[in-house]
């Protein structure tokens, strides 16, 4: 698709004020509608970079926690509750950031 209109008619005459204006129209359409695109796009890449770093810290959180558990069995109720509730609220970041942008 051209990305400007041509405006002369068939038989080489000048367009109208009116085909101008429709012409015009088009274009800024057009225009706007790239602009929502770009806007929906960068939208959803910073919620896919947000919802990629909830994960991987919440990984890390998980295999520290396993690590800890390991070397003091007696303490495994207390970490697992420190690593619930980290991932818990990297989890609301996650759902506000959605929401609010």
């Amino acid at each position: 698709m051209a990305d400007h209109l041509v405006l002369a008619s068939a038989h080489g005459r000048s367009v109208s004020r009116l085909e101008r204006r429709a012409a015009n129209e088009i274009a800024v359409t057009r225009a706007a509608s790239s602009v929502l695109a770009a806007r929906e796009t960068a939208r959803l890449d910073l919620i896919a970079d947000v919802a990629e770093t909830a994960l991987l810290n919440a990984s890390a959180l998980s295999s520290l926690e396993a690590a800890l558990v390991m070397r003091t069995p007696h303490a495994a109720g207390r970490l697992g509750l420190i690593t619930d509730s980290a991932c818990l609220t990297m989890g609301k970041v996650v759902a506000r950031t959605g929401r609010e942008l």
